[in-house]
């Protein structure tokens, strides 16, 4: 267990809305930087795929010979529509900006042939290219495409997003397969799997988070953290047994990439609320998993 308490709002304190935002900036920036890398130096020299709207974009280049960031860019904008429609405006003006320096970079970072290996291309493709994405999903946006839908449909349906994610990658691999050959969507396959662990070990979505809040505004808290995050929240009345200070105290189970979000999220309404983050194993009933 850990605990996270606040102390006012000093100047050059890190939590700072201000720091906070150029901090998401930087990310999202280098993580669209390193995902068109991925793209362009690894994957479709190899005429590799990759998941969800590039993987979509990739076959269009290669047969239509389709620019790959303007073909990027044109089938996100209506899942952007959908998600400044069902999700938070934080998380969409974040993913539209990832979009945007992701379909620049895409357009600007020349398509260069770096090794003849398809193997090493499907490894290091996905290494490289899920890296960039899981650093835009850190940073609280997202690359578009199969992120956005994942969110909205997590928000309104109890599924498992890895299973929703397999069958829309599974779908690009089929395509390869007959666009292609069978073993380019072996390879494909192999640079999909890399990517997605790659996903897991900087997003490390598996662990959960329970966070106690206690706060003299727990009705607003509540409020702000269903209306911002999609999460649910438990709440009781309680009092300071020093200061004898009717409270209230909240219970919020989050994933662990959701923890700074949520910290952010309570303290800007309360800023003297106190929090406690305890490590959670395993949750019985009903939690969306959004990563």
């Amino acid at each position: 267990m850990h605990f996270v308490a606040n102390f006012g709002s000093e100047p050059g304190q890190l939590g700072s809305e201000t720091v906070r935002i150029a901090r998401q900036i930087i990310v999202i920036t280098f993580g669209s930087l390193i995902t068109a890398l991925g793209i362009n130096d690894l994957l479709i020299p190899g005429h590799l795929m990759s998941g969800g709207l590039t993987g979509i974009s990739i076959i269009l280049y290669h047969f239509a010979k389709w620019p790959v960031a303007t073909t990027y860019f044109i089938m996100n904008v209506p899942l952007l529509l959908l998600a400044y429609r069902y999700i938070s405006h934080r998380f969409t003006i974040l993913t539209v900006y990832s979009v945007v320096v992701l379909t620049v970079f895409l357009a600007v970072i020349h398509i260069h042939k770096y090794t003849s290996d398809p193997l090493l291309s499907a490894i290091f493709g996905g290494v490289v290219a899920g890296a960039g994405s899981a650093l835009i999903l850190r940073a609280g946006g997202s690359s578009g495409g199969v992120d956005v839908v994942t969110r909205i449909v997590a928000k309104y349906k109890s599924m498992n997003i890895g299973r929703l994610s397999l069958v829309l990658n599974g779908l690009i691999i089929l395509a390869c397969a007959f666009l292609f050959n069978v073993q380019t969507a072996m390879y494909t396959l192999i640079s999909i799997f890399t990517s997605a662990k790659m996903y897991e070990v900087i997003l490390n979505h598996v662990d959960r988070r329970s966070v106690i809040i206690v706060t003299e505004r727990g009705n607003d808290v509540a409020k702000r953290i269903v209306s911002t995050m999609q999460r649910g929240v438990t709440l009781w009345n309680a009092s300071g047994a020093y200061t004898d200070t009717p409270k209230q105290v909240l219970l919020c189970v989050i994933v662990n990439v959701q923890l700074n979000e949520l910290k952010n999220t309570v303290l800007k309404e309360d800023p003297t609320a106190f929090l406690a983050v305890i490590p959670t194993h395993q949750v019985v009933g009903q939690f969306t998993q959004i990563w």
